[in-house]
């Protein structure tokens, strides 16, 4: 994550643990009017079922679809897109293409031609100063398996060990001192304690939800470090596994997402970063989802073939649990920022998450008519509660002979993703005028 200096922040420190805190009224409104804007780009791989991903209904009474159902407490503060997508047909190099809008990429590395930046770096590069790490990049497999790229086109490479990433955020001097019975809220208690004398009832509030959190995902991380540590860890396709890291053959997958959730809402209530990316896993392999007991993702999404419902509908019953899957964390991530108070808001008002995937249908690879949604950043400017289709589009299937119809040819007033990530920055407060493809902000998503 690139530790840099960043603005005054505030810490709890001893026997070697720096625990950074989260912004207190105290100590923060001398400093801003109002809470920082952020940023957080979820990724899922592969597709969804199309047949139910779309509403059939533009505007502010379209129904939920059974994969968006999962937010229905949260309807007012999202917004679902139909009919975006990028000019290339990425396949399976929709890590390269989601955030970039790269024509050229290398299709199964996961890395994009020297060529363009992802839009977290962009924000990063203008805003990434103000705080500990520039951005945060993670995803469970890690590495290169990222959907973030400098300006050269290079990745960033992604974190993906959930330990190191704790270490660092609370400020441990490296993976192996991290207590494993021992709390780490319990090597602080005493600082703590005085803390708390200090401050008023808000500021007290938010410190023991804050330090409830930090005991819940560091009881998690000891857990898995116990895992790792045990005989057990030999027993995974011959290697020890990196904290349920392992990209093929994971423990326990779900406690992996929620786990790195939890550490991204860390990371933001003490304002580390404010911008993220969370390439959540890989594409083409299926990778640690092929492991659930859905089934297998990826291999399940080629074989529906585009073909309808009737025809396979054990494979699109399984696309339909991953996709309901992926919406029931998204929305305990939200829930997450929604409880979480700064000032007169909750987090998430200053928080726009894109949650989406690079692929629409998954047997033919098709790019376009992206499933994406844009959750929260009400505070900065943007406006919810709807369904916006663009380019005409329609609520989109397959022709009789199972072939998936054409992406719509762009017209002079044609709108791509790259709008999106042009809005969501500027709305950010950073200009990217030009950025990938493209024409002009969406002014539809915003007051």
């Amino acid at each position: 994550m690139n530790l840099m200096p960043g603005s005054r922040r505030e810490f709890l420190a001893a026997s070697g643990v720096c625990l950074a805190l989260p912004l207190l009224e105290r100590s923060a409104a001398a400093e801003q009017a109002s809470p920082p804007g952020r940023a957080v780009f979820v990724f899922v791989p592969n597709g969804v079922n199309m047949w139910e991903w779309h509403p059939a209904a533009t505007g502010a009474d379209y129904e939920l679809t059974p994969p968006l159902r999962n937010l229905a407490g949260l309807r007012q503060r999202f917004t679902v897109f139909s009919g975006l997508h990028h000019t290339a047909v990425p396949g399976h190099g929709e890590l390269g293409v989601w955030l970039t809008a790269n024509a050229k990429y290398t299709a199964g590395k996961g890395a994009v031609t020297r060529s363009s930046i992802s839009v977290d770096q962009h924000i990063a590069a203008a805003i990434g100063k103000e705080t500990r790490w520039p951005s945060m990049v993670v995803g469970a497999t890690g590495g290169r398996r990222t959907i973030s790229f400098d300006r050269d086109g290079e990745p960033v490479l992604a974190d993906h060990d959930l330990a190191a990433i704790f270490a660092e955020l609370v400020g441990v001097a490296g993976r192996d001192r991290l207590p494993r019975r021992a709390s780490v809220l319990d090597l602080l208690a005493a600082q703590a304690k005085s803390l708390r004398q200090e401050l008023g009832k808000g500021d007290e509030r938010k410190l023991d939800e804050y330090f409830s959190s930090v005991r819940a995902v560091e009881k998690r991380v000891q857990a898995d470090m116990a895992w790792q540590s045990s005989s057990k860890a030999e027993m995974v396709d011959g290697a020890r596994m990196n904290l349920q890291a392992d990209p093929h053959a994971p423990a326990d997958y779900a406690a992996y997402i929620d786990t790195m959730f939890e550490l991204i809402f860390l990371a933001l209530r003490t304002d580390s970063t404010r911008v993220v990316s969370f390439a959540t896993t890989e594409s083409e392999g299926g990778g640690p989802l092929k492991n659930l007991p859905c089934g297998h993702w990826h291999n399940t999404g080629h074989n529906t073939g585009d073909l309808p419902p009737d025809q396979k509908v054990k494979e699109y019953a399984i696309l339909s649990e991953y996709d309901a899957w992926w919406t029931a964390r998204l929305a305990t991530f939200l829930d997450r920022l929604q409880s979480a108070r700064e000032g007169d808001h909750d987090m998430l008002s200053r928080t726009a998450v894109l949650y989406g995937s690079g692929m629409s249908w998954p047997a033919s690879h098709r790019g376009h008519n992206l499933p994406l949604l844009l959750a929260g950043g009400e505070g900065l400017r943007f406006t919810h509660g709807r369904h916006l289709a663009f380019n005409g589009q329609k609520k989109d299937v397959p022709n009789d002979k199972g072939l998936h119809l054409a992406g719509p040819k762009l017209g002079p007033d044609g709108v791509t993703m790259s709008d999106l990530l042009r809005t969501i920055s500027e709305q950010m407060g950073v200009d990217a005028k030009g950025f990938g493809e493209s024409r002009r902000t969406l002014h539809e998503l915003t007051a």
